[in-house]
């Protein structure tokens, strides 16, 4: 039965549903009328479109309905504004690129659309994916006057508002996982490498991680394993089964905490630690070992180093953009100069240090299969206000996939995040312990 577009359905699992009852082309064109309607008018409150293309949509259904049996068939997809697409404009929420065309498509956008899925529009990014977001664009569902998080923050409203089921994102130092927070959706950031970057806006090289942002988890689950990288010239694809298949026949999890180890920790939101540490006795119990993690804090030595990397790559990936002067915004012309100020040398020891320092947390892992710690410092801080430090870029520095479950909510109403981590090629297995996790916090009073 085909819903009116007030009563279209919002999450993954609903639309795979609607979309397995159509019996025609017809039938799906029509269903895609009230999803169109319905986009357009959540875009015109909160903002979260770089570009849509209604003719594009619907010439895509044909093609789609010849893939039905394909994994993602029919499923609306965001794309990031970084994403190349041969018929969506690409320009990165920069003035300088607006309204460039790339041509063509980015390797993981081919991967959404090979499998049925609908490119159906781009989401507004923070300019070059880094912090600046133009004033009025993208609107946090649950304030307005709240930020909505770093450069992913267009594929987040998105899903909170209901317009979209899933958006492809990415991740330089928590731009998944923090617009997750914020704006209560789910946010998953894989292992580093596990989507293939080609034809995706490149700002470090070491770091820049492709992910999704997602309304349930079952379309999280449902996507990375339709679209990672699996085939046969990629040989380490086949850890991601080994480390699910050992993680479904562990008879017991022990879970590290990640609480006060970190220094930023102490400036968190008391509510924000309070829901965190309840949450944490919860997950206690019935196999599971929850537990602080002990002798940890070389994590604090993390940001300082990723902010060389970060931003001397910046400095040399857009050094022409930069000489544009106004076409740029201050916040990114000021990490452009800090990062020209990074010799290379400085640089060169910095990269050598991130297999060091994972390496160090490799070892905890060996004693732990999870960890968990919150997604943010804080609810959603007002316009203006810039987010307080946090854990996400230490595991985007390690490569590690991590998950933001949409948990807590605020004495305000406001949602954040619970942050849980795996060691790498863990994906798989942190999908579905985050299912078993999500059920028993939900379960629990709080």
């Amino acid at each position: 039965m085909i819903r009116p577009p007030t009563e279209c359905p919002t999450d993954y699992r609903a639309f795979e549903a609607d979309l397995a009852g159509l019996g025609s082309l017809a039938a799906l064109r029509d269903y895609f009328e009230r999803v169109i309607e319905r986009h357009k008018a959540l875009n015109e409150r909160f903002q979260f479109t770089a570009s849509f293309d209604e003719s594009y949509v619907y010439r895509q259904l044909e093609n789609a309905w010849r893939l039905r049996d394909r994994e993602l068939f029919g499923i609306p997809f965001g794309v990031k504004d970084i994403f190349n697409t041969a018929v969506l404009p690409t320009s990165m929420g920069s003035k300088i690129w607006e309204g460039f065309r790339a041509g063509n498509n980015a390797r993981i956008v081919d991967e959404v659309a090979d499998r049925g899925g609908i490119i159906f529009s781009k989401t507004t990014t923070a300019e070059f994916a880094v912090h600046y977001i133009q004033n009025g664009r993208t609107v946090n569902p649950h304030d307005p006057r709240r930020i909505t998080g770093t450069s992913s923050a267009g594929s987040a409203v998105a899903v909170a508002c209901g317009a979209l089921p899933i958006c492809l994102a990415t991740q330089t130092a928590g731009s998944i996982v923090r617009p997750a927070s914020f704006c209560g959706t789910f946010g998953f950031k894989p292992s580093f490498g596990a989507f293939d970057r080609t034809g995706t806006l490149k700002t470090t090289d070491t770091l820049d991680t492709i992910g999704l942002i997602g309304s349930d988890l079952y379309g999280l689950r449902k996507a990375f394993a339709a679209s990672f990288q699996k085939e046969a010239q990629y040989p380490l694809a086949r850890r991601y089964f080994e480390q699910q298949k050992r993680y479904a026949e562990k008879p017991e999890l022990k879970i590290g905490v990640i609480g006060d180890q970190f220094r930023g920790y102490t400036g968190y939101d008391s509510e924000i630690r309070e829901d965190f540490e309840r949450a944490a006795c919860i997950l206690h119990g019935n196999g599971n070992t929850v537990e602080p993690l002990v002798n940890v804090e070389f994590i604090n030595d993390i940001h300082p180093l990723h902010e060389r990397i970060y931003c001397k790559t910046l400095s040399y990936y857009f050094q022409t953009e930069a000489a544009r002067g106004s076409q740029m915004s201050s916040i990114m012309r000021e990490m452009v100069v800090r990062g020209v100020t990074v010799s290379v040398e400085a640089y060169v020891e910095a990269i050598k240090q991130q297999p060091r320092y994972r390496e160090r947390f490799d070892a905890v892992f060996a004693d732990c299969d999870f960890v968990i710690t919150p997604s943010t410092a804080s609810v959603a801080p007002p316009l203006g206000e810039v987010e307080r430090s946090d854990t996400c870029l230490i595991w985007t520095f390690f490569g590690y996939p991590v998950l933001s479950l949409p948990v807590f909510q605020a004495a305000s109403g406001l949602p954040f995040g619970l942050q849980v981590v795996a060691p790498k090629f863990c994906d798989l297995a942190l999908l579905d312990f985050g299912a078993g996790l999500l059920a028993r916090l939900k379960g629990s009073p709080n």
